[in-house]
C-alpha cells in the first residue's frame, strides 16, 4: 500500500509540475511502519498488569505512528501504553494528565521488566 500511495503522489505532483510547465523532484519519508505487537509479549504484559490488580485493554488499529515500530521489526515485543485519566487527547492543548497515576505506572514498568528479565 504504501508503494502504491507513494507512486500516485509522485503522478499526482508530475501533473501539477508539467501543467504550470515546471519539473518536480519527490522524496519520499515513509516514516515506521505499521506497530505490530508480538502476541506472547502482549499477552505477557497483560498478565502482569492483571496481576498487579490493573485493568487492561487491547487497543483498537489506529493510524498513529511509532518509532518503537522499528524495533518490533528486529526483536519481539510489545507496545504499552499507560491511561493519562484525562477526557483530552494527548496532543490536545487542554490536555491534563492525572500525576497520580506515575508511580503506579512505574511500578507496572518495574515488575514488568523484572518478570521479563526471568524470561528471557
Amino acid at each position: 500500500m504504501q508503494q502504491r500511495v507513494k507512486a500516485r503522489v509522485s503522478e499526482i505532483a508530475a501533473g501539477f509540475a508539467s501543467a504550470f510547465g515546471a519539473q518536480i523532484d519527490v522524496f519520499w519519508y515513509a516514516g515506521p511502519t505499521a506497530l505490530v505487537n508480538d502476541a506472547r509479549w502482549a499477552d505477557f504484559a497483560s498478565d502482569v498488569a492483571a496481576q498487579a490488580g490493573y485493568r487492561t485493554h487491547h487497543a483498537d488499529l489506529h493510524l498513529g505512528g511509532e518509532d518503537f515500530a522499528v524495533y518490533l521489526q528486529h526483536i519481539p515485543g510489545a507496545f504499552v501504553s499507560i491511561g493519562s485519566a484525562s477526557e483530552y487527547g494527548l496532543h490536545h492543548p487542554a490536555f491534563n494528565p492525572d500525576e497520580r497515576l506515575i508511580a503506579p505506572a512505574a511500578h507496572y514498568f518495574a515488575q514488568l521488566a523484572e518478570q521479563a528479565l526471568q524470561h528471557i
